[in-house]
């Protein structure tokens, strides 16, 4: 289902007269499965709002090696923080499935910024929430084997008992860093426990505190 921008978080409290405004001046293209939005390191001018479809975003490592840093859904904006400080783009994102997407010029969005304290107020929400996410994920490869890293990776992903894989288990393993082998032990592990199920493209969380103490480990 197609989202509007009203259903992105940092424009929900906008009046109908400002999100007709908004609306006006973005470009909304259609894009196929495989599409490449933006390209790591190119300048950062517009905001990409994702309407419909999953994007994820990658980076290549020295070695030649994609990394897979997250697997997104509508309604989303990217690389707001490059956004704000005129930067590149912080990852190559790409379409996994037939996407729509809106292109809103940076000047518009940092206007609004600017006049909008609940537009201002909920980007900070969502840049703190991107930070606390980024300091899991690194605590998580420094402190914890895989089978605790995939345990926590699900259990920060689980509230209503079923976790999507948009990218499989190798998708997962590039975002917590490891190998799809090592994921896929780890899961029929925690399924022979009874702590999950493994479905077809997706994870169901049998037991969440049973999953806390695993991540926990």
């Amino acid at each position: 289902m197609t989202c509007s921008l009203a259903d992105l978080p940092m424009f929900a409290e906008l009046s109908e007269e400002r999100l007709r405004g908004l609306a006006a001046l973005a470009r909304r293209r259609r894009y196929p499965s495989g599409q490449v939005l933006c390209t790591e390191g190119d300048p950062a001018g517009e905001l990409i709002v994702l309407l419909d479809g999953r994007v994820k975003a990658g980076r290549v490592s020295a070695d030649g090696r994609e990394v897979v840093l997250a697997v997104e859904a509508a309604p989303v904006a990217f690389d707001k923080t490059a956004l704000l400080v005129d930067g590149p783009h912080r990852a190559t994102r790409t379409a996994v499935t037939a996407v729509e997407v809106a292109y809103l010029p940076r000047a518009a969005v940092l206007k609004l910024v600017g006049e909008e304290p609940s537009v201002a107020a909920r980007l900070l929400r969502t840049l703190a929430a991107t930070v606390r996410d980024l300091d899991e994920r690194l605590t998580d490869a420094a402190i914890r084997d895989v089978p605790a890293r995939v345990a926590s990776w699900l259990a920060r992903r689980c509230a209503d008992g079923r976790v999507p894989l948009h990218a499989g288990q190798a998708g997962l393993g590039a975002e917590i860093g490891a190998t799809r082998v090592s994921v896929n032990r780890a899961l029929r592990s925690f399924e022979r426990r009874g702590v999950i199920e493994i479905a077809p493209g997706e994870v169901i969380v049998l037991d969440p505190a049973a999953l806390t103490r695993l991540a926990a480990r």
